[in-house]
């Protein structure tokens, strides 16, 4: 049933009631309401809910399909925090999150449950020798892996 389907993804998604109706503008009540099937989404906040959870409309209104997920949990981030400092390689899930080649070290900054900031170096357009130091954000879970570089003393 729909009043199902709309717990499920809320839930995985991470958003409380109240979070959802700001994202979509309207009261914690509303939402309460179609989770409770005493109403339904409109069309118009249907394509917007479809969207947030990046599913179609056609599977948010198919009462023959169900969701199954989990719900949203705190990240396990101990492996990624003990990289803080330290140099490295990383394994990122596309071209958008890597940084100048596939193998580009990068000093790991700062870690939070949802960015790691690293820094690297690139050589300067414009300028044959000279270098500079840029630091990138990058989403967390856009991480698959890494490797420690041990730097040259």
């Amino acid at each position: 049933m729909l009043k199902d389907k709309l717990i499920a993804l809320r839930k995985k998604s991470g958003y409380s009631q109240q979070e959802l109706a700001d994202l979509l503008s309207l009261t914690r009540q509303t939402i309460s309401n179609w989770e409770n099937g005493q109403s339904a989404p409109t069309f118009d906040k249907a394509i917007e809910l479809a969207a947030i959870y990046h599913i179609s409309l056609d599977d948010l209104a198919d009462n023959r399909l169900e969701i199954i997920a989990q719900e949203k949990t705190k990240k396990d981030l101990h492996v990624l925090q003990a990289l803080q400092g330290k140099t490295v390689i990383l394994d990122c899930e596309d071209f958008d999150y890597m940084l100048n080649s596939y193998n580009e070290k990068a000093k790991v900054l700062e870690v939070t449950e949802e960015w790691i900031r690293v820094a690297y170096t690139r050589g300067k357009s414009n300028a044959f020798f000279k270098k500079e130091t840029l630091i990138k954000l990058i989403d967390t879970r856009a991480i698959h892996g890494f490797m420690i570089v041990e730097e040259a003393a």
